[in-house]
């Protein structure tokens, strides 16, 4: 709109023209006028006025007909039109409502009410097109809302479905599913123990790809090249080649949800060698504690075995000491000395021999000990074998369910 209203008058009776010119030539109005409806149609299309004053009766096409055209043109559907009639009955007023006039004024009328009256379709035409802009603006604002929610839904759901994933390869697989649904193509290096490993949306990678992700510096979270961004993570650095620049609203919301995405898989990725550590670990702990027990219960059945063995060496050489001191000749008291050092020594022997009982019962108490933190140990294990499982198989149900958070 311009600084001034621009008023077309489209009237065939010159008297009326001029004074309409008359009464709304003013610093803050501007009259053009045209004799019939087809010349004031064209002026109308060519040069788009502020409002519109239109006589029903013309010759040709009359101002019923040249309002409906008005209101079927793109460029003059929205202008505020006004019936100039020297009929004032009920059928007429309805007739240029059913056309699309906003106002219907008799001739003749005093230059006063007409501007009045201009003046209130002029603040109603303003109204309406603030409120039409502001219905466009919350049009766009709720659409923009709902893909964004859709979206955020896409991105949530791939987070908790994320938590049930136990290798690499189902975790950037669910990555690209969502990726997918963003139309977006993307690539992703993930790095394990310094070495590197390659993923494409697309199932194929170029070596210029690999050489970008690997020789990009990770301490560095965004990168953008063109169309094109790298979102890094000490254990993933994402490229998306296909950004939507055109539409920077979305390209906005992407930058948003993709690094929590990878923020997830890198998590993740940490959580995963930590339960391999862990599982190995277990294993290696219960194969130690089964060696120890097998080691301790072959110890304490020789220390048995020993000790039986000593006491029936022990009886034996007695029986032979005996026999050989009969055949030695000895005075009584040397024979009597000998047996007493003898039977003194036997003595001593069998004590530390029976001491062996008192290790054995250490022994026992140990394997017992031993025998509890196994069970223990392997009903763990198994409990977190069987809650990977268990994860594993409500992912794959979600999946079949087709689950949606938005």
């Amino acid at each position: 709109m311009t600084n001034k209203i621009d008023v077309l008058a489209i009237d065939d009776d010159k008297f009326v023209q001029k004074m309409i010119t008359k009464a709304l030539s003013s610093d803050d109005l501007s009259v053009r006028t045209a004799n019939d409806g087809e010349s004031g149609i064209k002026q109308a299309i060519d040069q788009v006025p502020d409002i519109i004053l239109l006589d029903v009766e013309m010759p040709g096409i009359n101002g019923y007909e040249v309002c409906d055209r008005l209101r079927n043109s793109e460029a003059t559907k929205d202008v505020p039109i006004v019936f100039l009639s020297s009929h004032s009955s009920l059928r007429e007023r309805l007739q240029g409502y059913e056309v699309g006039a906003d106002d219907y004024l008799i001739k003749p009328f005093e230059a006063e009410h007409l501007l009045a009256r201009i003046n209130v379709l002029i603040k109603y035409y303003q109204e309406r097109l603030e409120l039409k802009q502001q219905f466009e603006l919350a049009q766009k604002t709720a659409i923009m809302a709902m893909t964004g929610s859709g979206e955020l839904g896409q991105a949530m759901q791939y987070l908790e479905q994320s938590l049930s994933y136990h290798n690499v390869d189902d975790l950037i697989n669910g990555l690209f599913e969502t990726t997918n649904q963003f139309s977006l193509n993307c690539c992703i290096m993930i790095v394990d123990d310094g070495k590197y490993s390659w993923f494409s949306s697309e199932g194929i990678i170029s070596p210029l790809e690999k050489e970008l992700l690997e020789m990009c510096d990770r301490s560095v979270r965004f990168l953008d090249f063109g169309a094109r961004t790298i979102i890094n993570y000490p254990l993933a650095s994402l490229l998306i080649k296909n950004m939507p620049l055109d539409d920077m609203e979305r390209y906005g919301r992407m930058k948003d949800l993709l690094p929590i995405l990878i923020s997830a898989i890198n998590t993740k990725i940490n959580t995963l060698k930590t339960q391999e550590s862990l599982t190995e670990q277990s294993v290696n702990l219960l194969e130690s504690f089964k060696m120890i027990k097998s080691n301790l219960y072959h110890l304490g059945t020789t220390i048995v075995k020993n000790r039986k063995d000593s006491r029936t060496i022990m009886s034996s050489l007695v029986e032979d000491l005996n026999y050989d001191l009969l055949r030695m000749g000895l005075e009584e008291d040397q024979e009597e000395f000998l047996l007493n050092r003898i039977d003194s020594a036997i003595e001593e022997a069998m004590i530390q021999i029976d001491a062996g009982k008192e290790i054995r019962d250490v022994l026992t108490f140990i394997l017992n000990n031993l025998r509890n933190v196994m069970d223990k140990q392997e009903t763990l294990f198994n409990a977190f074998t069987a809650s990977l499982a268990t994860e594993s198989s409500d992912h794959d149900d979600a999946l079949d369910d087709g689950v949606e958070l938005f």
